[in-house]
Parts: structure tokens; C-alpha cells; sequence
């Protein structure tokens, strides 16, 4: 197989509220919107979507055990930018110095958990 890109698709009942937050508090490019889904851009070739519940491909049961990690290269810049929209339990950022890792968590719309992180050294950096 050879793959050329990357999509995450979470399911929303409320997929404007979804929209907002991922246009406005994430700052991501809409790359396709037919209304019920939406596309954005997070990387080169890495997308994150956002789907009507009441439209999707699959039945959703429930919202946990997803981690939606994003990398930044300034994870202080990004908490600000988090705090300016006023997101919600917003905790300080922890250092994993075993990995190298800047990382903060917190939960986005319809209690889906986001990771911030920011990778230290230049090889980890590259990779991601």
C-alpha cells in the first residue's frame, strides 16, 4: 500500500460548535466543508474531520479513548492562544524529560481530549 495522507474523523451532534473551535480556536484551514463534514488542514498531509452524528459513515456509542495530539513548535505561544479563547481546563505545560517532550492536555468540544506538544530536540523535531 502506499499511503499519501492522514484524516481523523471525530463525530459531533453539535458540528457548528465543532467548526468554531477548530476555525477560530485552533486557527486550522477548511480544506473541504460540504456542510455536514469538514476537513482542516493540520500539517502537510494530516487532516483532522469533523462529522454530523446524524450523517456519519459509523454509529457512534461513545467519545473516549482518543487522544487528539497536535505538535507546535512553541507550545507557550499556543497556550496563550488557548487562553485568549478562554478554553477550559487548561493546565500548565509538563516537561516528560525522558522522551523530550512539552505536552499540555485538554478537553475540546463534546469532551474530546487535545494534547498540545512540542518535541525538544532537533531529531524528534524532523520526525514530527
Amino acid at each position: 500500500m502506499n499511503f499519501t495522507s492522514q484524516v481523523t474523523f471525530l463525530y459531533f451532534d453539535e458540528l457548528e460548535e465543532a467548526k468554531h473551535f477548530f476555525n477560530q480556536v485552533l486557527g486550522l484551514e477548511v480544506v473541504y466543508d460540504p456542510g455536514w463534514a469538514c476537513i482542516w488542514r493540520v500539517g502537510k498531509d494530516s487532516f483532522i474531520g469533523g462529522v454530523d452524528v446524524k450523517r456519519g459513515s459509523i454509529e457512534v456509542e461513545s467519545r473516549g479513548g482518543v487522544l487528539i495530539s497536535l505538535t507546535v513548535d512553541n507550545i507557550e505561544v499556543a497556550l496563550e492562544n488557548l487562553k485568549k479563547h478562554k478554553v477550559n481546563d487548561l493546565p500548565e505545560i509538563k516537561y516528560f524529560e525522558e522522551i523530550q517532550l512539552k505536552s499540555l492536555i485538554f478537553t475540546g468540544p463534546e469532551g474530546y481530549k487535545f494534547e498540545i506538544q512540542e518535541f525538544i530536540t532537533e531529531e524528534q523535531r524532523k520526525l514530527f
